[in-house]
């Protein structure tokens, strides 16, 4: 039978019919038309925020009806998904468009690959539309989906409910708040997050601080290991089947819940996991408030009515059964147990059934997903596939202003504002962040070239903007914003309170009991409009909206509470740095009630704190306390305390130094940052005079790690360092562009393997010209320097009079690097030392090496890995420092400078060389080589994102 010759008057004719049967579940549909690209991607948005749905539909089928291709791609499509709807239209798609037929459907184009962008550096100039991102696999249209077949009715009917059921519950994507102003649709809000197929890597710091050192260079590592959330549970390159058992981990705030409710939403619409016939959820939070003994049919049934009379036959297909348990992290319970669940209708403790899910006891074929923050602590071979969520990356973090604002220039307005900015920046990998950088800004931009007043730039003055934002305060009649919080005092400080416990303990989710022990009336709470600082999940557990508004809560209750006098200051400060000594054993970490006697901040630390190593978990908290106390010093607490005089400046100024003398790696790093935030120079002055080395190797460093190096140092000009060792730091040409206004005065400066440049060696250069040069040892190991930066470092030693050492091993140079090293180094008096090894020299600058050898006798050249035992032995124990520590091989730095160590030691013959020599180079390549296959290995299991 050919199709109806007008189709667009079919459409018309029963325009009733078709609006009755589609409008309770018109997402399928719509998601349907935008992939075959009947509509346009601005189409689907618009009739995504169309309410009522009626009126979605209605809007579809005048569109559908313009011209009578469209109307035939649409009876075309509808008849593809008729049994997502109701058999009444499958019935009148069989009688009035009956069968497949001859026709050519417009295949799914897919969207065009993205050019990587610059951060912030090229912001989009006509874009006014938002892709939908679609991977390979949400593309696969098949026309049957999975749950049609061999299905009775009544089990086909519920999980059309069901479907049903999860569109309602997840199209909204509310960042846990529940007003219009910042929900928006899940297809229109949500931006890609960047997912990799990798170990969960736990880290005793700060997580997102942790994560925020490691990006840049994790990025690069996992470009061939990135997935699609729709590739989360299908068989990758070289697997035979799927996982069963998949953790994906990732800091607070990165989006774990919101993949996990992205999931759901794929699932019911039809886009993707099409291979499952059901997907079925629980959050931890949820589950940690079961007391008595639940069975797991019992659990479903609470939550999905609609699946209880099909729950018997559901569970027979439990091979086709997802389940996402949402927040591991969160649970209350322990999970050790020697009873683990096994039964489905088994009534169990909930620590017991969750166990038995986690474990493969209970519904041992099913798939499970778990998420969680990488603190848990369960075995590693416990789950088939470790996925890590990174975050944002550069291009998403732009998409997301974009969506955020839904306002081109205003969003281009924003982030030309935080481009100049690292410190806001810094942290705009975490989603979260963005929100809460978009809603602080976003008043100060009302539109392009339009700035209301000096907008935020520290991150401690965005988060106070933040509240003042969200707590909706009025206004000053000039129209700037109102930043005082006064008005608000006792909510305030009985949250800070409470958050400033929750995070000496590691809290992060709070139960009704927990509140009404802290003095919170749950019945006189405020409104919706501080779901964006606190909110409430469910009528039992409550969080903060994410980790960072806790942390600074808890540093403003800190700076509010804090003695005028400070003496209690240093006193707080070496708790929260070296945390408590834990009596007998306790691990508690329960909220109880505050005692009573504790008066003072003080006082109350020690109530709270408990275990040693606090400073690594408080690492943004101290931040946030350090700007604060500037901010109630400057005035701009008052209404919630009295100013602060100068008095606890000297103690302040006394502690910080005592630790920087002494202190290096990631807690050296962070008491930077503390001097940065609080931006008190007569303090960062003060301290920075007992800065005698900074010792920052293998601390990754971003920009604004290197402004905050950068200020300190800047305090104290005439400081001379006795070492800056920024080695492995992947600071890259921007850090160095921040730091070289202050190299000059470093008496050894180490940058071996930091992405440079012939641009790094032009820097350097320009050091060791100056007449305030203290340099005296230079290692640029490891650096693509070449043979122009190269001439560029010679050329400059005509005219230092202070170097002695340089170290230039495998940094690009060819024979043209070494043109005028002989002119230039006659020149020089004071170069003791050349290491030179590893580069592309051919016998012609081995011959340029020994003339200037031979004509000064007082320089020594390495040239030769044979020639120098002790390096020989140097680059050993550097091999040995990657084979026991897997993160270094996370930066392609390392990978690339082995293979140029293995190509040169290949190459290298020294008849003079000792056996010994030859023996410990022949032992250095099998080390190498090793190193190289398992790197190889590694990425060839990786999957092509």
């Amino acid at each position: 039978m050919a199709a109806p010759t007008n189709c667009t008057l079919l459409i018309q004719e029963h325009r009733e019919r078709l609006l009755r049967w589609t409008e309770p579940n018109p997402a399928p549909l719509l998601r349907r038309l935008r992939d075959c690209e009947l509509l346009t991607q601005p189409e689907y948005f618009a009739l995504l925020e169309t309410y009522p749905k009626s009126n979605q539909v209605i809007a579809l089928l005048e569109r559908v009806s313009r011209k009578p291709e469209e109307s035939q791609k649409f009876l075309e499509e509808l008849k593809e998904l008729s049994e997502a709807y109701c058999t009444e239209l499958q019935d009148w798609l069989q009688t009035y468009y009956p069968v497949d037929q001859n026709r050519e459907t417009s295949p799914v184009q897919s969207d065009p690959p993205h050019k990587p962008i610059r951060f912030f550096s090229k912001l989009w100039k006509t874009r006014k539309t938002y892709k939908v991102q679609n991977t390979p696999a949400d593309k696969e249209q098949s026309k049957d989906l999975p749950f049609r077949r061999g299905l009775s009715v009544q089990l086909k009917a519920a999980l059309q409910n069901h479907r049903r059921s999860l569109l309602t519950r997840t199209e909204k994507l509310c960042t846990n708040v529940d007003d219009t102003e910042s929900c928006g649709h899940i297809e229109i809000r949500y931006t890609d997050l960047l997912l990799s197929d990798s170990p969960r890597s736990g880290s005793a710091s700060h997580d997102y601080l942790h994560l925020a050192s490691r990006r840049a260079r994790l990025y690069s590592l996992h470009a061939p290991r990135r997935l699609g959330l729709s590739q989360l549970v299908s068989p990758l390159p070289g697997e035979t089947s799927p996982p069963l058992r998949v953790m994906l981990s990732g800091a607070a705030g990165i989006g774990k819940s919101v993949a996990a409710q992205k999931i759901l939403h794929d699932w019911a619409l039809g886009v993707s996991f099409r291979d499952f016939l059901c997907v079925l959820d629980f959050s931890f939070r949820e589950l940690s408030l079961i007391t008595t003994p639940k069975s797991l049919e019992e659990l479903i049934r609470k939550k999905h009515v609609h699946l209880s009379e099909v729950l018997p036959d559901l569970l027979a297909r439990s091979g086709k059964i997802l389940v996402i348990l949402d927040g591991l992290d969160e649970f209350r319970p322990s999970l050790d147990t020697q009873n683990p669940c096994h039964q489905s209708d088994q009534p169990a403790d909930i620590k017991d059934l969750v166990h038995g899910l986690l474990y493969g006891k209970l519904l041992p074929e099913s798939t499970i997903v778990v998420t969680s923050r990488p603190s848990a602590s369960l075995p590693e071979d416990l789950f088939d596939r470790h996925i890590v969520i990174l975050g944002f990356q550069e291009e998403h973090v732009q998409e997301y202003f974009f969506r955020f604002f839904r306002d081109h220039k205003r969003a281009t307005a924003v982030l030309s504002y935080i481009s100049l900015h690292d410190g806001l920046a810094s942290l705009c990998f975490i989603p979260l962040y963005c929100f809460i950088l978009c809603t602080a800004l976003g008043e100060f931009f009302p539109c392009v070239g339009a700035i209301e007043a000096s907008p935020p730039s520290t991150i401690t003055d965005v988060y106070r903007q933040y509240l003042c934002t969200i707590l909706r305060l009025r206004k000053h009649p000039s129209g700037r914003p109102n930043c005082t919080l006064g008005g608000v005092k006792d909510l305030l400080l009985k949250l800070g309170k409470l958050a400033y416990a929750a995070t000496l303990r590691k809290r992060t989710v709070f139960y009704t009991d927990e509140l009404q022990a802290f003095g919170f009336d749950l019945e006189s709470l405020p409104g919706s409009f501080l779901n964006r600082i606190f909110f409430k999940e469910n009528d039992q557990v409550y969080g903060f909206f994410h980790l960072t508004i806790q942390e600074f809560l808890a540093a403003l209750y800190s700076v509010v509470t804090l003695d005028p006098s400070a003496e209690e200051l240093t006193s707080c400060l070496d708790l929260w740095w070296d945390g408590s000594a834990l009596e007998n054993g306790e691990t508690e970490k329960h909220l109880s009630s505050p005692n009573g006697l504790s008066e003072g901040l003080l006082s109350y630390t020690r109530e709270f704190l408990s275990g040693p190593q606090q400073w690594d978990n408080l690492q943004m908290f101290s931040r946030f306390f350090m700007g604060l106390l500037t901010s109630r010093m400057e005035g701009k607490l008052d209404g919630l305390t009295e100013r602060l005089t100068g008095d606890p400046l000297m103690p302040l100024a006394d502690w910080l130094g005592s630790k920087v003398q002494y202190e290096s790696d990631r807690k050296l790093l962070s008491l930077l940052h503390c001097l940065a935030e609080l931006r008190q120079d007569g303090v960062t002055r003060r301290a920075a005079s007992k800065l005698d080395e900074v010792d920052l190797f293998k601390v990754t460093l971003n920009p604004v790690d290197c402004a905050a190096l950068a200020y300190v140092l800047g305090c104290s000009e005439v400081k001379v360092l006795r070492n800056l060792n920024l080695s492995y730091s992947n600071m890259g040409i921007r850090g160095l562009r921040r730091l070289q206004g202050h190299l000059h005065r470093c008496e050894t400066l180490q940058i071996r393997y930091n992405s440079l440049d012939q641009e790094a060696a032009a820097i350097e250069a320009a050091i060791l010209r100056s007449p305030e040069c203290r340099v005296k040892r230079l290692l640029f190991c490891g650096n693509c320097l070449g043979s122009e930066g190269v001439r560029s470092l010679w050329d400059a030693l005509q005219h230092n009079t202070t170097l002695e050492e340089l170290y230039l091993d495998i940094t690009g140079i060819t024979d043209s690097g070494l043109d005028n090293i002989l002119d230039s180094l006659m020149g020089n008096n004071t170069l003791r030392l050349l290491t030179i090894v590893g580069n592309r020299l051919s016998k012609a600058g081995r011959k340029v090496l020994s003339e200037l050898s031979g004509r000064k006798p007082e320089l020594k050249i390495i040239s030769s890995f044979l020639s120098d035992m002790g390096l020989l032995q140097a680059y050993l124990d550097w091999v040995e420092e990657i084979k026991a520590d897997g993160e270094q091989m996370e930066s392609v730095k390392n990978a690339d400078a082995l293979r140029s160590v293995l190509e040169v030691l290949v190459e290298t013959d020294d008849p003079g060389a000792s056996e010994e020599a030859r023996g410990k180079a022949e032992h250095l390549k099998e080390e190498i080589s090793v190193l190289l296959r398992r790197e190889e290995n590694t990425t060839e299991n990786g999957v092509a994102s």
